[in-house]
């Protein structure tokens, strides 16, 4: 998995922790949430559409979600940052 995500406002940040898998897509690992560099906490919530051309349609992000590879939408929790 990308160690880069891509939020709706389109900012660029490195995922610095993950919790324990709840399936696979692509052949790839969905981990259960994962932690920002900014400490920010995002909860997996579904697989993202795709295009007519075969892409991953970032419209379909709201402004609290990020999208990871290969298609991993995430939603910001509420409580704000993760506690170590």
């Amino acid at each position: 998995m990308s160690d880069d995500e891509k939020t709706a406002d389109t900012e660029d940040k490195t995922i610095v922790e993950q919790g324990p898998s709840i399936g696979e897509y692509r052949r790839e690992s969905i981990p259960e949430y994962i932690v920002d560099s900014n400490g920010d906490r995002f909860e997996f919530d579904r697989i993202a559409l795709e295009g007519g051309d075969g892409g991953l349609e970032p419209s379909q992000l709201e402004k609290n979600e990020c999208l990871i590879s290969p298609g991993l939408i995430y939603r910001k929790s509420g409580g704000g940052q993760a506690s170590n």
